[in-house]
């Protein structure tokens, strides 16, 4: 293979993987995005929801660092299914990634549009009209995919940089109008503090309760992924078979943290039903706090969004230049510009993604098909986390000791497909589709995976040389640690 077609190695500290775990999962955007919907369906209680999921998405990264540890690669999921499940295994897994990372990014792009026109109408700086515009928020939708593409093009350390700018103003914005909302907490109780809220027996005690608890869970998918990113850099990591996983960790860590303070205090302050129909739960919260001051809102969830927007792009990039290097996608999409970064894969991605966007634009009836289709997105997510954790199993089962990882592996993936499950049946609740015609949705999308499957034999998997050196002194280590 050509030296210009490897990613630029060592270049990632853990001090960038870090920040880039923990804005990958976006918390203000997420917060934002996500809060209303779960509010709707369990009131006060809805963080019960990210407390029950915490657990098995920690899982999650537990297993991913130690597949990592095993075998860094741009890969990462795919390529754990690959080496140690089989070609037709890791290929199917491949489209898994792409369905998940994928109809991921339009639902930012949107947001993204929507978020930018409303912080520019606060400042006075177009009309209502313009704000409510479904046109303009796909031209400035489309405006955030291309802007997204710049760090990605200039390489993994520019991409860093952004990202760590980024999440810093976002960071101080929302710890700023914490700390307000804690100081004004004794004149705006509107509603009263209990540690019910955080977890209720009365939620699982009764099958419709336990059902608006799952449905709430699927919800939580999409605000508790992103910082297996590292996993997807560690051919860019400075050691990569130490730091990718454990700043997953971290990030994931964090992220819980800020929505175990965040979400709360929203709810202490703000009606329920106001929290319930906003698309915006963050700004409805803050024009309860400090009501003058709401445009600052607007820019940390925009912060939010762009870095999401770049970092989802990424995974997804690393995962398609790695399959094009290994050759179950075409080999163009393993092009590597000056910058060490996949340059095709990146060109194509932004292509689509506009084109998607644009497709929204000429017609209702395209528009609802692909709000359809992108509400899978989380069920995808899902599934990769699953099929992951299946791959742990395997693995571990196989061998001595270990006894951690063979008890959070079969865990995981029975949580991960059961939350699968439990969200095709309240299909109807969360999106709105009636369950049959989602579950139809989720295996057609599935069905393109098994042309990557009758590809598997013409892959060849491609480790880089420097981490074959390290795999075998991490090889060497175990096995002097199990004498």
């Amino acid at each position: 293979m050509e030296e210009a077609k490897w990613l630029k190695r060592e270049v990632l500290h853990i001090l960038d993987l870090i920040p880039l775990s923990t804005s990958s999962v976006a918390p203000t955007f997420s917060i934002a995005a996500a809060y209303g919907s779960m509010v709707a369906i369990m009131g006060s209680n809805a963080i019960m929801a990210v407390v029950v999921s915490f657990p098995l998405f920690l899982f999650s990264s537990f297993i991913l660092r130690k597949l990592n540890r095993k075998s860094p690669h741009a890969g990462a999921s795919y390529h754990w299914g690959m080496k140690f499940m089989g070609k037709k295994y890791g290929s199917f897994q491949f489209w898994v990634v792409t369905l998940a990372y994928f109809l991921s990014l339009p639902p930012i792009i949107i947001p993204a549009g929507e978020y930018t026109l409303d912080l520019l109408y606060r400042l006075g700086i177009i009309t209502r009209m313009i704000e409510m515009s479904v046109f303009w928020d796909s031209i400035v939708g489309i405006f955030w995919a291309i802007f997204a593409s710049i760090p990605l093009l200039l390489g993994a350390k520019p991409t860093a940089r952004f990202t760590e700018v980024f999440l810093v103003m976002e960071l101080i914005i929302l710890s700023s109008f914490i700390v307000l909302g804690l100081i004004s907490l004794p004149e705006h109780v509107i509603n009263q503090f209990s540690w019910n809220w955080l977890f209720s027996i009365s939620w699982i005690s009764s099958l419709p309760t336990f059902l608006g608890l799952a449905a709430t869970m699927v919800i939580v998918a999409t605000i508790l992924d992103g910082w297996e990113i590292d996993s997807y850099s560690s051919e860019e990591s400075k050691k990569p078979h130490k730091w990718p996983g454990t700043s997953g960790i971290i990030g994931l860590v964090s992220v819980f943290i800020i929505y175990l303070i965040t979400m709360p205090i929203m709810t202490i302050e703000t009606p329920i039903s106001a929290l319930s129909v906003s698309v915006d739960p963050l700004a409805r919260w803050a024009s309860y706090v400090i009501p003058g001051f709401v445009w600052l809102m607007d820019i940390a969830v925009i912060a939010s969004t762009a870095s999401s927007l770049w970092l989802t792009a990424y995974i997804l990039s690393r995962a398609w230049y790695a399959a094009g290097r290994e050759g179950l996608m075409p080999s163009f999409f393993s092009k590597v510009n000056k910058y060490g970064s996949p340059s095709s894969a990146i060109i194509i991605m932004t292509i689509a993604e506009i084109a998607v966007q644009l497709l929204e634009l000429t017609s209702p009836t395209i528009l609802s098909f692909f709000v359809i289709m992108l509400s899978a997105a989380g069920t995808f997510l899902l599934m990769e986390f699953g099929i992951d954790a299946l791959t742990s199993t395997f693995i571990f089962f196989k061998q001595r000791g270990n006894w951690f990882y063979k008890l959070i592996s079969p865990i995981t993936v029975t949580a991960m497909f059961l939350i699968i499950s439990l969200g095709i049946v309240n299909s109807a609740t969360v999106f709105g589709i009636p369950s049959l015609n989602y579950l139809i949705i989720v295996i057609a999308m599935l069905i393109p995976g098994i042309y990557f499957m009758s590809r598997s034999n013409k892959v060849k998997i491609i480790i880089p040389s420097y981490i074959l050196n390290l795999e075998k002194q991490e090889m060497h280590k175990e096995q002097e640690n199990s004498k």
